[in-house]
């Protein structure tokens, strides 16, 4: 992306630091953990504040290697092959035991609540405020203005990211966005 888009820069950090935010994170990927490969040229800051850094295979055992210094480190990576990596400065280990196993269906129930608790249940605080309003005032759309008079962690904040949990409880089946650009609106619906 970095080398094919202009504003590539731009984008990453300002989705990375509002991501970061609203714990609703970007995902980039690079061959290697320098700022540039994300075009973050001279803004390591923003890379290692955003982003975990997961490092994979020789990647993460070069890294125990040299930039931990820990030989027993680099060795337990190399014993696990690839289910084991880093996660920033991290050993993990990834459990592939029941990697492939058949998943066991649930009975569904009628009414549907089980999907939608599931799907409240990941929603973050500005999210919630909305579903909250919405369900308490049902068919009225609300828009990012009223979000902001009514919710005071949102009272400062750019219409167009409000924008975005619209269409984001939208995108998870919880209401509906109705309109486009800065006319975008959004409505409780089951």
């Amino acid at each position: 992306m970095v080398d094919e888009c202009d504003n590539s820069t731009h984008w990453i950090k300002r989705h990375a630091k509002r991501g970061r935010r609203y714990k609703q994170f970007i995902c980039a990927l690079a061959q290697n953990d320098t700022a540039e490969n994300y075009g973050l040229q001279g803004d390591k800051d923003t890379l290692y504040s955003c982003f975990v850094l997961v490092r994979l295979g020789q990647f993460g055992r070069d890294y125990a290697r040299t930039k931990l210094k820990d030989p027993q480190l680099e060795q337990w990576l190399k014993a696990g092959g690839k289910r084991r990596f880093m996660v920033d400065d991290c050993p993990c280990e990834l459990d592939l035991s029941n990697w492939g196993a058949t998943a066991i269906a649930q009975p569904e129930n009628s009414g549907g609540g089980e999907k939608e608790l599931r799907s409240t249940q990941d929603l973050n605080e500005y999210e919630q405020f909305i579903l909250t309003w919405g369900q308490e005032h049902p068919g009225e759309l609300l828009k990012a203005r009223i979000v902001q008079q009514r919710c005071n962690m949102l009272k400062k904040d750019d219409p167009e990211n409000i924008r975005i949990f619209f269409q984001s409880l939208a995108d998870r089946g919880l209401g509906e966005v109705e309109g486009n650009g800065d006319r975008l609106g959004w409505r409780w619906s089951k």
